[in-house]
């Protein structure tokens, strides 16, 4: 959910949101009164149509927005949640074959965005339990990204640190080593490994050599005993060999924490070859089943994310997580008949347009 400022012209900013104007105190502050905002760093007021109205309502003390150049108005933190994303860059070093980025995103100039990611840090309160540093591929400009996760270690010792990344740059020990040393002390590290042997894992990156490449990052982590979840992206190309690469896993990668088996989001990369890729639901947990017993049997952790809970075997539901972000989350028509629905995490509104899965309400 987003709305728009009529007449906005004063570039890009973030901003917290503030109800009461007795409260006002931070010239961050964008403060909400009846029908208009008002930002405290300038002073500049904005009528607010219905759907402003409407999106702003919504918005808690706390919460953060941004505003894009063109009055464009996202929630990019919600208090309430107190789990925060670290957007990096939607730059990336692979050219993922499913990926729900677009083109334009993965090559878009995004500028320095130091002064941005710093004051979106400091915005963010001190008792922040979660936070997750993504892209893109966050380590594309390495100086930025080791500055940053400085920066967030000194800012929330406490918090539990979550780093999206495709391994590769953590292939060289000194770039990993460099990282330890300023790294939060509760890091997890998600790396997706989308096969069992390099040349499909490859024609799935459409980057040559990246199975070494983050095959390598991951060795180093468990060596240095960081905690390592890996992601495995479920699609036609490789739904035969998740058997194999679960296997894998289990005898080459000792101490790996976790496993998250991974459906669709289509959109980018991935509506553009759905043709190619895509595998409803209930075929991917099929195909991923057996895998799913090897890795539980050596005593690793499992999750699926982005599954509808009828996709999904009675005795395996346990494992689904929430994981579509709730602006992206959709249910279907036929979701309304569902027992289970409260305890669903939808589908994305793209997938479910795009391609429509396959559901069976539970009774």
């Amino acid at each position: 959910m987003a709305c728009v400022l009529n007449n906005y012209h004063s570039g890009f900013r973030q901003a917290l949101i503030c109800r009461d104007a007795n409260n006002a105190h931070n010239t961050k502050q964008l403060i909400v009164q009846g029908g208009k905002v008002f930002f405290l760093s300038d002073n500049a007021s904005y009528e607010l149509d219905e759907k402003g109205k409407c999106f702003f309502s919504s918005l808690s003390d706390g919460d953060i927005v941004s505003v894009s150049e063109r009055g464009v108005v996202d929630q990019v933190f919600s208090a309430y949640d107190s789990d925060a994303t670290i957007f990096m860059t939607g730059n990336c070093n692979s050219n993922c074959i499913m990926c729900p980025s677009t083109d334009h995103e993965r090559r878009r100039n995004y500028g320095d965005r130091r002064i941005v990611l710093e004051e979106f840090i400091e915005m963010l309160p001190n008792d922040l339990r979660n936070y997750v540093v993504t892209g893109g591929e966050p380590t594309m400009k390495p100086g930025l990204f080791l500055d940053i996760m400085a920066m967030l270690a000194h800012r929330f010792p406490d918090a539990e640190a979550l780093l999206l990344t495709n391994g590769r740059s953590f292939s060289v020990s000194h770039f990993l080593d460099q990282l330890l040393q300023r790294c939060p002390p509760f890091l997890t590290v998600g790396i997706p490994l989308h096969a069992s042997n390099e040349d499909l894992h490859d024609q799935i990156t459409r980057a040559s050599g990246s199975f070494g490449q983050t095959l390598q990052g991951i060795q180093n982590f468990l060596r240095r005993n960081v905690s390592v979840e890996i992601r495995v992206v479920v699609t036609k190309i490789n739904c035969e060999d998740v058997l194999n690469l679960c296997k894998f896993i289990a005898s080459k990668l000792q101490g790996v924490r976790r496993v998250n088996f991974i459906s669709l989001e289509v959109r980018g990369n991935c509506f553009t070859n759905r043709e190619k890729v895509y595998i409803d639901p209930t075929d991917s947990f099929i195909k991923s089943k057996e895998g799913i017993e090897v890795l539980v049997k050596n005593g690793i952790d499992v999750g699926l994310y982005n599954y509808p809970i009828c996709s999904i075997e009675p005795g395996f539901r346990f494992l689904c997580k929430k994981s579509i972000s709730p602006e992206k989350v959709r249910y279907a028509v036929e979701c309304n008949d569902c027992n289970s629905k409260d305890f669903c995490g939808g589908m994305f509104a793209s997938t479910l347009n795009s391609v429509h899965p396959v559901l069976m309400p539970i009774q």
